[in-house]
């Protein structure tokens, strides 16, 4: 289904009023994690900051500094700082329209919380939004670009919108044998409609899946209450789904955390079939490569 709502985007760049917190384990290595999210200044665009490593090393949140590992985003940069699984943080900012902001983290990966972004959500209007003096840029996309895999079974795609919106239209497929059955949404991206029906949705994975990632050393610490986790029948072990689509839901959410790596807010309509953290990467890569022209649209005062 399609949702559809007012495309008006805030004119200006938006930051933290105030400093947020949040804590909690990463989802892969289980480590103990504090988050301090801070107001920054204008056109600085997302920053993390290692405050547990020697000199405070930062890494900005680009698709330049994404660096290859399974199942999630790293980001790296050569003066020894990484940070792992930023697409839920990612999303939050993005979703909430907030264009600069200082992370500081004590450990190597973000907390996992729910397996959702709405924790992270709740924890930025908590602390309030910042509207700043400086004008906020948009990528208007007016030539559709579009990667996808090899064998052709994953792909997404960014199109030109013609009414000033951001769309996203995922469909996740994985064939008939499979444990979730096939999904599609679309949503049109504001942040009331982001909070409502996109925040909430929580990372999902197979059993067998969760088996093989744990003999790799990853989620040891995790169980079927903290994050959805399907059986071979296709029941959820003891959890309960927030939406019968909840997988899809959160591929999009996965989608506009990576997405948002490229640096700076778009307007297109972004239809995606099966796409990973791999491939939104590279899309991410390819929107940061296009020039940056001023969208001719009829901003609210």
């Amino acid at each position: 289904m399609l949702m559809s709502c007012d495309a008006t985007v805030q004119p200006r760049q938006q930051t933290l009023a105030r400093t947020a917190m949040i804590s909690g384990r990463g989802l892969f290595h289980g480590v103990e994690a504090r988050l301090r999210l801070l107001p920054a200044e204008p056109g600085s665009g997302i920053l993390f900051r290692r405050v547990d490593l020697a000199g405070k090393p930062e890494v900005k949140a680009h698709v330049d500094n994404v660096t290859s590992a399974p199942r999630r985003t790293v980001l790296a940069a050569s003066n020894g700082a990484f940070v792992e699984t930023t697409e839920h943080l990612m999303s939050a900012l993005a979703g909430l329209q907030v264009d600069n902001c200082i992370i500081e983290i004590n450990a190597p990966e973000v907390p996992a919380v729910d397996g959702s972004c709405l924790p992270f959500c709740e924890a930025i209007l908590e602390a309030g939004l910042n509207i700043q003096s400086a004008p906020r840029d948009l990528l208007i996309i007016d030539e559709s670009q579009g990667v996808n895999d090899r064998a052709g079974e994953q792909w997404i795609e960014i199109i030109p919108s013609f009414d000033g919106s951001t769309t996203i239209d995922y469909r996740l497929d994985y064939g008939p044998q499979t444990a979730i059955p096939s999904q599609s949404f679309s949503v049109s991206m504001t942040p009331e409609i982001f909070l409502k029906e996109i925040a909430p949705a929580r990372t999902f994975v197979l059993k067998n899946e969760v088996e093989a990632l744990q003999i790799m050393g990853f989620g040891k610490h995790l169980t079927g209450k903290d994050l959805v986790v399907f059986d071979t029948d296709g029941s959820v072990i003891d959890n309960k789904l927030r939406w019968p689509d909840e997988p899809v839901r959160h591929k999009i959410l996965d989608c506009i955390g990576d997405l948002a790596l490229n640096g700076q807010m778009f307007v297109a309509r972004v239809v995606a079939r099966r796409s990973g953290h791999k491939l939104n990467h590279v899309m991410a890569k390819t929107l940061s490569t296009i020039t940056l022209r001023q969208p001719e649209l009829q901003w609210a005062a």
